[in-house]
């Protein structure tokens, strides 16, 4: 059985690892269309464009990985279907089971890799694009750094620990600057909050720095010297920024682009706060159902080999499997946010696609036999 396992499990390797290299390809030529509009604004060019959409193909691959293990194993056992392989190994007394279970047993790989793209290489891809985009594009206006976000408001910096959707800043730091680029005030707040068309800093303080003039030797001319400090706190105060808030959304990170670990803190940050943290509950689940919803696809497809599709040709599996595939991802993309204006919690929100077609695999393969 070892044999047959390695056998199954390259073929379908091969035939997903295929499928998700095209379906990648496709995705980024679209990327690069979408960003076509933007072409010749600020400094963005064909090249940044096409840095851009590569950058994030490592988060399209992560979207479309159910739909590609699904038409990519549909494929596979296809293949070993047409050349009659699947009857000999059943004819030797292996089970359908049997053989589901060597693909999975190499389905795992793919869904291990799913998980690294998904938790470590997809996020730090995709933030590196939208940085990438937004220098271009809005020029020295955003600069990141490891330790947060640096905005320049004027002539003042500002410093942001996280931007949290469109409308919230946390951990917002203020440098004021005078006319001879001297540190004159530093505004710390725990976070910011767009209320209308203005900024309200939340939870702060305000360290003025003073100057006591000192006569100098020279002339008449005077000598300013910081050496006064003032703490003043504060609960709310208004924060008059330049910053436009029709950019703001490029530097907020979607819940979908975040890993399991930042959209636990995330959620955590809201609810403490009492914000509404549906949306980040839905990314969370989505992301940790997403290694079942890849072996979900491999049954899916084994019991469409073994049921209604054992005699039809090559073409007509792949074209089943790239329309099921297509159901799946588009069942995924607005089941959630459906369930969630229902009033559904986000667990089944997520649950309920690989669900739906789990149930439609057992039926088929009951079918079979």
């Amino acid at each position: 059985m070892n044999i047959l396992k390695f056998y199954i499990g390259k073929t379908i390797l091969a035939t997903s690892l295929m499928t998700l290299l095209t379906l990648a390809v496709i995705r980024v030529l679209f990327a690069l269309i979408d960003e076509s509009g933007d072409f010749d604004k600020g400094t963005y060019a064909f090249i940044d464009g096409l840095s851009y959409s590569l950058l994030l193909s490592p988060q399209y691959i992560y979207e479309f990985f159910p739909m590609a293990i699904l038409i990519g194993s549909i494929a596979g056992l296809g293949i070993l279907a047409s050349r009659s392989e699947l009857t000999v190994m059943r004819a030797a007394g292996k089970t359908t089971w049997q053989i589901i279970g060597a693909a999975l047993s190499y389905g795992l790989i793919l869904i291990t890799f799913s998980v690294f793209l998904g938790e470590y290489v997809a996020p730090k891809t995709t933030l590196m694009a939208e940085n990438l985009r937004n220098r271009a594009l809005y020029g020295e206006q955003f600069v990141d750094s490891n330790q947060g976000l640096w905005l320049k408001d004027g002539a003042n910096m500002v410093h942001v620990g996280e931007v949290i959707g469109a409308s919230r800043l946390s951990d917002v730091t203020v440098y004021e600057f005078n006319r001879d680029n001297e540190l004159t005030k530093m505004i710390h707040a725990k976070s910011a909050e767009l209320i209308g068309n203005s900024w309200s800093l939340r939870q702060g303080i305000v360290t003025q720095l003073g100057a006591t003039p000192s006569e100098t030797n020279i002339g008449n001319n005077s000598d300013q010297r910081f050496d006064k400090v003032e703490r003043l706190p504060f609960t709310e105060k208004e924060w008059q920024t330049g910053i436009s808030l029709d950019n703001l959304s490029a530097l907020s990170v979607d819940p979908e682009n975040m890993n399991i670990v930042n959209l636990y803190q995330y959620r955590s940050y809201l609810a403490s706060n009492g914000l509404d943290t549906k949306n980040y509950d839905l990314a969370f689940w989505q992301k940790v159902i997403q290694p079942i919803s890849t072996a979900v696809m491999i049954i899916l497809a084994a019991s469409f080999i073994f049921g209604p599709m054992r005699s039809v040709s090559m073409g007509a599996r792949v074209l089943v499997g790239v329309l099921t595939g297509m159901v799946y991802f588009f069942a995924v993309r607005s089941f959630g946010p459906v369930s969630l204006v229902a009033g559904v919690p986000a667990f089944l929100g997520a649950l309920m696609p690989p669900l739906i077609f789990a149930v439609a695999a057992w039926y088929l393969l009951r079918r079979a036999g």
